[in-house]
């Protein structure tokens, strides 16, 4: 008999991801306001981002194995600033206090750094591969805008130079023929180059589209078409290098070939097998 799974979460975006969607694929029940009958029902709890510190007692009561998915967890921009040890010490005190049975990270950076176990985002549901257009007409970017900081007035140069447009946040990344992906300021720090989920990137190569970016762990795990970008001064040239390299036709092929790899499904297998291993190890 399949264990009772209750997720428990409550950010948004990261909730609708990471929670009720990998829930309803595990046929788990998932709530952000968990009642005394969901904590009696579960066998294993799922404690999603800064569920931690909301309900993180609550679970250690029930005596039930708790996991903690730790996804972006930590306070931005507060946090953004601080050090590896810092946040390994961070995690570590949660660990600790709340006795959890397994630590999901995003990235298999911070998995090697905490002792946990990677599980990576999967993509948008329904997002898949389509063929690119033959000329570069739109570069987009998913996420909030105030991350960009200077990127932001680059990009949009950068574009109108080349006769295309820069948009935020497009109904479907298949709309744009690149994708971009920075942080500047106070929204950059370690935890986000180390840390921080590679959904961007992702779901930038399941619609076969290649991305500008900074280096992070999340990208070199991921594996994208891509180019490294350092400077906001430089992405004149690196978009330039990146549309004459042929990496727009190259990332759709990609997208082809690996949009399985990061579906809904795969990454549910990748929840159960974990569940099970918690399992053994609590019976």
């Amino acid at each position: 008999m399949s264990p009772n799974i209750l997720f428990v979460g409550g950010d948004k975006g990261a909730w609708q991801m990471r929670g009720v969607q990998v829930a309803q694929a595990l046929n788990a029940r998932c709530t952000q306001t968990p009642t005394l009958g969901d904590w009696r029902w579960a066998d294993v709890i799922v404690l999603v981002k800064r569920a931690i510190d909301t309900w993180g007692e609550t679970a250690k009561q029930t005596r039930c194995p708790v996991i903690w998915d730790a996804l972006d967890y930590w306070q931005q921009p507060e946090q953004n600033e601080w050090t590896r040890e810092q946040c390994l010490e961070d995690v570590n005190r949660r660990r600790v206090h709340y006795r959890l049975s397994s630590v999901i990270a995003a990235t298999q950076a911070m998995a090697k750094d905490i002792g946990g176990v990677y599980i990576p985002h999967h993509h948008r549901i329904g997002l898949a591969p389509t063929p690119p257009r033959e000329r570069v007409q739109v570069v987009a970017y998913e996420g909030a805008s105030k991350y960009l900081g200077a990127w932001r007035p680059a990009l949009e140069q950068a574009c109108a130079e080349r006769g295309a447009r820069f948009v935020v946040n497009p109904p479907s990344l298949t709309d744009a023929d690149v994708v971009v992906a920075f942080r500047d300021g106070k929204w950059d720090g370690w935890a986000c180059r180390q840390w921080k989920s590679g959904v961007k990137y992702v779901n930038a190569l399941v619609a076969g589209r290649p991305v500008l970016t900074q280096s992070c762990a999340a990208l070199a795990e991921v594996v994208p078409v891509a180019r490294m970008v350092d400077e906001p001064s430089q992405l004149v040239c690196e978009l330039d290098i990146l549309i004459a390299s042929g990496a727009i036709p190259m990332a759709y092929s990609m997208g082809m070939m690996r949009h399985r790899e990061f579906s809904i499904q795969s990454i549910a297998r990748r929840y159960r097998e974990l569940v099970s291993s918690v399992m053994q190890v609590a019976a």
